[in-house]
């Protein structure tokens, strides 16, 4: 007779068992996996990050040794104004007189038969003399004529307005070829 033969696996539900720890041991390496990957591709993106801020910081370090050069460089030229030069012109332009203006309005306020025939400027006393000359009026005395040239002296402003007073210096009439004349000086003291 032939006999057959039946296996009963006794084992069955080990093996079931089995399958789904190794289901789980999968998963779980899966899982480890991921997050191994996400963990790097993070850090990844942070080094990249890092990378492209130091290029950037760098960039404005070579930036910034140039500019210090440059700033070297001018501070060491003749070309080169510090902000104390600055501070001076800005003084010097506001308080410094000009004296084209001055004379150009002296000419325009005095008579006619008033001849300027010197301009002198002491540093050292801050006084601008005027040296003249004019006709002698027959209804006019000499310190009348002096002094009336210095009242048209301080009634213009544009002339007057830099200077502390105007004041009669000297005078004496001359006679030149036959004709009296009146030579005059005049300080102004400047302020």
């Amino acid at each position: 007779m032939n006999s057959v033969d039946y296996k009963i696996n006794l084992n069955k539900e080990s093996n079931r068992f089995d399958r789904f720890e190794q289901k789980q041991k999968n998963k779980r390496v899966m899982a480890i996996g991921f997050y191994f990957l996400i963990i790097m591709v993070v850090a990844a993106l942070a080094i990249i990050k890092s990378y492209q801020t130091q290029r950037v910081i760098d960039g404005y370090q070579a930036e910034l040794d140039y500019i210090i050069e440059e700033i070297k460089n001018l501070k060491t030229s003749a070309e080169y104004l510090s902000p104390e030069d600055i501070f001076a012109l800005t003084e010097l332009a506001t308080t410094r007189l000009t004296w084209t203006e001055k004379f150009n309005v002296l000419g325009k306020i005095l008579p006619k038969d008033v001849a300027i025939t010197d301009l002198t400027y002491d540093q050292h006393i801050s006084t601008l003399s005027i040296k003249g000359i004019s006709k002698v009026k027959a209804d006019t005395k000499d310190l009348d004529l002096v002094v009336s040239i210095i009242n048209l002296i301080k009634a213009n402003e544009n002339f007057y307005s830099d200077f502390v007073d105007v004041r009669f210096s000297s005078s004496t009439r001359l006679k030149y070829h036959d004709q009296e004349i009146i030579e005059f000086e005049i300080a102004c003291i400047v302020g």
